[in-house]
């Protein structure tokens, strides 16, 4: 937020800089449980951490408009963008992260299988081959049990099978899966997590230096 000489900003104002930025930094660690139980499709109630990431939000930009008032609109709106983009290169670290260690476990561990029975199939959809033409799109219930939990998901089948189908699922932790991950997978989620973390701290660097050199930041 460009405006001149570092002594017109006041005391005030680096102290609402200062709320900013340590609001946004609670936003994402409170985020990061949500986005890294999201990545395993892992159930769970995260509102009280939404809730907690929304309230760090509001106090960002309540703490912001004080600063809005000495830039132009043009600088306060690149600001934004900045921080949306560094809090989405953050999160999307986290989540490049938990799927690396995700399928590193799966590749390490032989998952586990259980019997499973096949009921409610039917038509979900249609769809194009190759050659463009139309055929149906297949899916399925199935019913597990697991630890003494009886579970059941809808997943796209080959066929229509008749109900009462017996099959066996494989599983992780108590979720369906359809296979272990493949060995590309894993340095494919390396790479792109090593990539979102040189970018969060190459971002994060950039604008803790022009706030230095705005006298904004200390």
């Amino acid at each position: 937020m460009a405006r001149g000489p570092s002594t017109h900003w006041t005391a005030f104002h680096r102290r609402c800089a200062v709320v900013c930025v340590v609001a946004c930094g609670v936003a994402a660690v409170a985020v990061t449980p949500v986005v890294w139980a999201a990545s395993q499709d892992a159930p769970g109630d995260h509102r009280w951490w939404l809730l907690a990431a929304g309230a760090a939000l509001l106090a960002a930009v309540g703490a912001s408009l004080p600063l809005f008032r000495e830039v132009s609109s043009a600088g306060y709106l690149a600001s934004c963008v900045v921080v949306a983009v560094l809090l989405t290169l953050a999160l999307g670290t986290v989540f490049a992260t938990a799927q690396t260690v995700h399928d590193v476990r799966l590749r390490l561990d032989e998952p586990r299988s259980v019997p499973a029975t096949l009921t409610a199939c039917r038509v979900t959809g249609r769809a194009l081959d190759d050659e463009n033409k139309g055929h149906d799109i297949y899916g399925c219930t199935y019913r597990w049990t697991a630890d003494d939990r009886t579970f059941s998901e809808e997943r796209p089948t080959d066929k229509l099978f008749a109900d009462g189908h017996r099959t066996t699922v494989l599983l992780d932790g108590g979720r369906m899966i359809t296979g272990r991950p493949s060995l590309l997978a894993i340095p494919f989620w390396i790479v792109l997590a090593l990539v979102g973390l040189l970018g969060t701290v190459r971002i994060t660097a950039v604008v803790y230096g022009r706030g230095r050199e705005e006298g904004l930041l200390r």
